[in-house]
């Protein structure tokens, strides 16, 4: 798509900010609002809470997969949080009651905390935009919210680029945000952000753990409606060997349980090896600006944060 007078092309996802689009996108089943649904929130509409109740239809474990993906998910952003001082969440999805990424790390890191919010959805980023970001920016937190798609790698490494010190490792996060990809394009974001970040870097991953029926009447649903999103059923070793071939090693599996919950999601830590880098451990060097990789220094006070 061109832009009147400027020459350039837009792909999806590129800068939209700001703009009109047709309301009929406003109409179609949306993956945030659906998950949203999923997850006992309250912003879903009617055309996602018929998706989201045909998926559990297709699968009975789903709801208490989902059930069981609010402790997981919880785990993972605290490993990563308490990890780095710089977070990445990719996907990041609808503003949550629960506290968010870069609440976390202004407790643990202070001043010296920076969070980057991804997404090229609509709803996601008015939303996370006017919950968080300004908010935090008015505090004098360091938040960015991005609009971009993670099909198109290269751009999002090189916007991260502009806020955050890669030459330091930064923390990952990804929940419920890799089913929406496909294989290539999972593998096309997982090598292309293993080239780029510091070896040391973290990536704190969750994932459906099948759910075939479920991602069928999804991706289903969408497109019959002309939606540009799908869901992907994948399993454990297969998103492993993935983020391993890129050089994301030491994967460390969670499994969370609640009683009642069913099966659990993929949930998993994972690290990026210096051998990974093409230029090969020799290249790490000292970090600028070391404070930012310092351990987090907790007040001698109660925060009133838990």
């Amino acid at each position: 798509m061109s832009t009147p007078g400027t020459g350039k092309t837009m792909t999806w996802g590129a800068a939209r900010s700001g703009t009109l689009l047709d309301r009929e996108e406003w109409a179609l089943t949306n993956a945030a609002r659906t998950f949203d649904y999923l997850d006992y929130g309250k912003d879903s509409w009617s055309q996602d809470r018929h998706t989201a109740i045909k998926m559990a239809e297709a699968s009975p474990g789903l709801a208490g997969q989902m059930l069981v993906h609010r402790k997981a998910r919880e785990g993972v952003v605290d490993a990563v949080c308490r990890s780095f001082s710089q977070v990445i969440d990719l996907g990041c999805g609808l503003p949550a009651m629960r506290r968010a990424p870069h609440e976390r790390g202004r407790v643990l890191w202070g001043p010296r905390a920076r969070t980057v919010y991804v997404d090229h959805d609509l709803a996601a980023l008015a939303a996370v935009r006017a919950w968080w970001e300004h908010p935090a920016q008015v505090r004098g937190y360091n938040v960015r919210v991005l609009d971009l798609d993670l099909r198109y790698p290269e751009s999002l490494v090189n916007a991260l680029g502009e806020h955050l010190d890669l030459s330091v490792p930064v923390g990952v996060l990804s929940t419920l945000t890799l089913d929406h990809l496909e294989n290539s394009e999972v593998t096309g974001l997982v090598e292309a952000l293993a080239a780029r970040l510091a070896p040391g870097s973290g990536w704190g991953i969750t994932h459906l753990s099948g759910m075939n029926g479920a991602a069928e009447v999804y991706t289903e649903q969408a497109q019959e409606q002309g939606a540009d999103t799908r869901l992907v059923a994948r399993e454990p070793d297969g998103l492993r060997k993935v983020f391993e071939a890129a050089g994301w090693g030491r994967w460390r599996g969670l499994s969370p349980r609640e009683p009642g919950g069913g099966e659990p999601p993929i949930a998993a830590l994972t690290t990026l090896d210096a051998s990974a880098r093409p230029d090969g451990p020799d290249r790490v060097a000292q970090p600028e600006r070391p404070e930012r990789t310092a351990l987090p220094v907790r007040s001698a006070r109660p925060t009133g944060v838990d």
